[in-house]
């Protein structure tokens, strides 16, 4: 006789104590393929974050870059489809991801077409939309294209064209995404003014700009490699201060109103 064991509601238990990254990749490539690409800036991580990779739901053909490298590492997927940004596919699929890594994410880092994308995560959390990814503080965009990706349409209009052209985003409407981020940029990238154009999308007080000196790629020397992840440090650091001051302020809040009740009414 077969026995099965009954499914367990507890949260999975986190491979580390180390807080999350949650990492989106580019367009015609893998979790897997950016686990390769990230790597150097993944080992400059290692001590202080645990980075996190999902696959896009939609299968599509290599990327630019892609091949002949990791030709045969297949299938290749992207975020989006011929209608858009499926909030039904994709939403869903970043929400169980976290929840099976049961880790403590706290920033969201993209390259290229996964740039996109968090860049609209973090735009729905400063929207206060009630199926935001609160979790994220900060966001890191590498080699970032242009417009970001909405996975509402209220945010950010789901058609072909602003999809997949350099449709300008309507700043009009829209307001500027005020969330620390760091932008990576490569001065021989050929999409480098998509990459700038989504910079613009965050406010200058709180976005810091790198630019290198390579192509459509992560940074190659090791001390450009450092210089982020010494900045990715940073972005961590000043978020969980933020995260303690709230509350700490939560707490002397709890504490004054405990204090007034208990003052005697007179009578």
């Amino acid at each position: 006789m077969t026995v099965y064991a009954p499914k367990s509601s507890a949260k999975p238990k986190p491979k580390s104590n180390l807080p999350c990254l949650l990492c989106l990749h580019g367009g015609g490539t893998s979790a897997y393929i950016f686990a390769i690409q990230v790597g150097r800036l993944q080992r400059a991580l290692f001590k202080h974050f645990r980075l996190v990779f999902v696959d896009g739901p939609f299968e599509c053909p290599p990327g630019p870059g892609v091949l002949p490298f990791f030709e045969g590492m297949g299938p290749y997927r992207r975020w989006i489809n011929q209608d858009g940004c499926d909030e039904d596919k994709v939403r869903p699929l970043l929400k169980k991801k976290m929840a099976e890594d049961g880790g403590n994410f706290v920033g969201v880092l993209g390259f290229s077409q996964g740039a996109r994308l968090a860049l609209g995560l973090l735009h729905e959390k400063q929207e206060k939309r009630a199926e935001a990814f609160n979790e994220f503080g900060f966001g890191v965009f590498i080699c970032g294209t242009y417009p970001p990706l909405g996975l509402s349409s209220a945010l950010f209009p789901i058609t072909p064209t602003a999809q997949f052209e350099t449709q300008y985003w309507d700043k009009e409407h829209e307001s500027i995404l005020s969330i620390p981020t760091l932008h990576v940029m490569g001065d021989k990238d050929p999409f480098l003014h998509k990459s700038r154009l989504l910079s613009q999308c965050s406010d200058p007080t709180s976005a810091t700009i790198m630019e290198f000196s390579m192509g459509h790629s992560l940074p190659v020397a090791p001390a450009d490699t450092q210089r982020v992840a010494n900045k990715v440090i940073a972005l961590h650091q000043n978020y969980q201060h933020e995260l303690d001051t709230q509350k700490v302020g939560m707490l002397e809040k709890s504490l004054g109103q405990v204090a007034i009740t208990e003052i005697p009414q007179q009578i």
